[in-house]
């Protein structure tokens, strides 16, 4: 089983300076995606941004108190006030594009995220890993195949991984990451999860 070892350099430390930001997509075929987090002490923030002209519902559903739900047509942000684990899934309302999703304060952690990709719509995620080693495992449809890409600063290509060769991904040497999830063919969605 083959096994990219992704090792950070000073490129990616400029990456970005937030703890994550998901970029998802949506349309019709494509109606939502989701991302799961965990808020620890005091509120943290999601802050959400939507292509022009359309419109997303935001669910926060926590696994202990009450789900937070936000209409949103324009970038927003959504309060998590409850520390806890928290499925946040993203409903297309109206349009179609990307969305994303980023932590705004109180610095979420971000578990693992779902959405839709095709040859034209990859997802993307752009990370700060905490630890010097972590895995992430992958799941998509059978008919498909992806590769995990790690961009470096200027969105060039530093390292490539076919799923199909492995469907976990390491990333070494903490710091920044981005990562971008593209099919090679055929059209679906794909979840990743973080190894606790």
């Amino acid at each position: 089983m083959k096994r990219l070892m992704a090792v950070v350099m000073a490129w990616a430390a400029v990456a970005t300076a937030a703890g994550f930001q998901v970029q998802g997509n949506m349309s019709e075929a494509w109606d939502k995606g989701s991302l799961r987090v965990r808020a620890g002490e005091g509120m943290a923030k999601l802050w959400f941004g939507l292509p022009a002209h359309s419109g997303i519902t935001v669910t926060a559903k926590p696994d202990t108190g009450a789900a937070v739900t936000a209409s949103l047509n324009m970038p927003a942000t959504v309060d998590l006030r409850v520390p806890a684990d928290y499925e946040v899934t993203v409903t297309r309302d109206s349009g179609a594009g990307q969305w994303t999703c980023r932590d705004a304060a109180g610095s979420p952690v971000l578990l693992g995220f779902m959405s839709s990709a095709d040859e034209k719509r990859h997802a993307r995620l752009t990370y700060v890993a905490d630890e010097d080693k972590e895995v992430w495992k992958f799941t998509w449809p059978d008919e498909m195949t992806f590769l995990v890409r790690l961009l470096g600063a200027s969105g060039k290509v530093m390292e490539e991984q076919d799923l199909s060769d492995s469907d976990e991904f390491e990333l070494i040497g903490g710091g920044s990451f981005t990562l971008e999830i593209a099919p090679t063919e055929g059209s679906g969605e794909f979840s990743a999860k973080k190894s606790e």
